[in-house]
C-alpha cells in the first residue's frame, strides 16, 4: 500500500516547520508508552545518523514489530503523500507525536486490513477479496504518523515487520546483565551512602561546634544585657530620686519666692514710712536751725546793748508758725508750752512789773527737746 494512495488529493504544503515547537536534534534514543486503540504499547525510537529505527511492543502479549528506515526512504515517502518533509523534520514530527507536545501530529497503529479499509474509504471503492494475502500481511503493523493541517490530514505509514515474541535465552541474558548492573549500582550506592553518611556526620559535628560557640556567645551577650538592664534600672531609680528632689526644691523655691515677695512688700512699706519720717525730721532740723540762727542774732544784739527787740522778719515769723504747728502735734508737749505762755502773758497784762528780758540761752533751755536716732543721726525737735 503506497502513501500516495492514502493521501491522494492532499495539498502539497509545508507548514509544520512553523508549528512544531519541540526539536529533535538527533536523539540517541527515546522510549514512550503509547496507547493504540485501547491497548498499551511501548514505542522505542532510535536515530543513528541518517537511519531511523522504530520498535513497537505489545505490553500484554510481548509481541514485537521493528523497522529501519533511511533518509531516502522517509523523504520519498513524504514526497509520495504530496507533502514533502526532510528527514530531520520528519524525526521532529515523530518525536512530537510520541511526546504529545503538539496537537497537529498524532500516531496510530494499524494492521494491513485496517490500512486497506482506510484506503478504500478514501478512494470510495469496495474492499476486495484478499484472503490469501491477509493471513500473511496481517502479522505486519503500520505505524501511521498523522499530520493535521487546516483543511486536511496527511498520513505517513511506516511498515513494521513482525519480529515475534522475545527469545527466552535473550531475555535471560538481559535479565542477568540487568541484575549484575543492579548489584554493582547497589554496591556503589552503599559505598556512596557510607561516604555520604560520614560526610554528613562531619558536617553535623561542625555545625554542632559552631552552634555551641554561638551558644556561648549568646550567653555572654545575655549576661552583659542583664548587667546593663540592672545598671539601667539603678540609673532609672536614681533619676527618679533626682527628679523628686528637683520637684521638692522647685516647690520650696516657689514658696521662698512668695515669702520674699511678701517680705519685700513689707520692707518697701517700712522704707517708705521711714523716708517720710526722715523728711519730717529734716524739715524740723531746718526750722530749728533757722530758729537758732535767729536766736543767735538776738543774742548778739542784746550783747551790744540794744534793748529794743529787733523786728522779726516775715521768714522768721513763718518759721515760728511752722514750729508752733509742729509743737501742737507733738505728744502733749504743745499743751504745756501753751499754758506757760499764757501764764507769762497774763502777768504782763495785769500790769505787773515787767521782768528782765529772757536771754537766748534761757529760751533755748525752756524749749522741750526730743532726741531721736533716725538712720544714725541725732536731731532736736522743738
Amino acid at each position: 500500500m503506497s502513501a500516495q494512495a492514502l493521501n491522494s488529493g492532499a495539498p502539497a504544503c509545508s507548514v509544520y516547520e512553523a508549528e512544531v515547537t519541540v526539536a529533535m536534534d538527533q536523539p540517541a534514543g527515546l522510549q514512550v508508552d503509547y496507547v493504540f486503540r485501547g491497548v498499551e504499547h511501548a514505542v522505542r525510537v532510535m536515530v543513528s545518523g541518517q537511519v531511523l529505527e522504530l520498535e513497537v511492543e505489545d505490553r500484554m502479549t510481548a509481541d514485537q514489530w521493528r523497522g529501519e528506515f533511511d533518509a531516502s526512504f522517509i523523504e520519498d515517502l513524504t514526497h509520495k503523500t504530496g507533502n514533502f518533509k526532510q528527514f530531520n523534520i520528519f524525526c521532529n514530527m515523530l518525536e512530537s507525536a510520541l511526546m504529545q507536545s503538539s496537537e497537529s501530529v498524532t500516531l496510530d497503529l494499524l494492521t494491513y486490513t485496517d490500512l486497506e479499509s482506510l484506503r478504500n474509504r478514501k478512494m470510495g471503492g469496495r474492499p476486495g477479496s484478499l484472503a490469501s494475502r491477509s493471513a500473511q500481511l496481517n502479522s505486519k503493523r503500520y505505524l501511521i504518523l498523522i499530520y493535521s493541517v487546516e483543511f486536511d490530514r496527511i498520513h505517513y505509514p511506516l511498515p513494521l515487520p513482525y519480529q515475534g515474541k522475545p527469545d527466552p535465552v535473550v531475555l535471560q541474558g538481559i535479565i542477568r546483565s540487568l541484575k549484575e548492573e543492579l548489584s554493582r549500582l547497589r554496591g556503589l550506592d552503599g559505598q556512596d551512602t557510607r561516604d555520604s553518611r560520614e560526610t554528613e556526620i562531619w558536617h553535623l559535628r561542625e555545625q554542632v561546634s559552631r552552634l555551641a560557640s554561638e551558644k556561648r556567645e549568646l550567653e555572654a551577650q545575655l549576661g552583659r544585657s542583664r548587667e546593663e538592664a540592672l545598671a539601667g534600672r539603678a540609673a532609672r531609680q536614681e533619676i527618679e530620686a533626682l527628679r523628686g528632689l528637683v520637684r521638692s526644691l522647685e516647690l520650696e523655691l516657689r514658696q521662698e519666692r512668695g515669702l520674699g515677695h511678701r517680705g519685700s512688700g513689707r520692707r518697701s512699706q517700712d522704707c517708705r514710712r521711714l523716708a517720710k519720717e526722715l523728711e519730717e525730721v529734716k524739715a524740723s532740723e531746718r526750722s530749728l536751725r533757722a530758729r537758732l540762727k535767729t536766736l543767735n542774732t538776738e543774742l548778739a544784739t542784746y550783747k551790744r546793748g540794744r534793748r529794743t527787740p529787733p523786728v522779726v522778719p516775715p521768714s522768721a515769723r513763718e518759721h515760728r508758725t511752722s514750729t508752733s504747728r509742729e509743737r501742737s502735734t507733738s505728744r502733749g508737749r504743745g499743751a504745756t508750752r501753751s499754758s506757760s505762755r499764757e501764764s507769762g502773758r497774763g502777768g504782763r497784762g495785769r500790769g505787773g512789773p515787767a521782768g528782765p528780758s529772757p536771754s537766748p540761752t534761757g529760751l533755748l533751755m525752756a524749749l522741750p527737746c526730743r532726741w531721736e536716732n533716725v538712720g544714725g543721726t541725732r536731731t532736736v525737735e522743738a
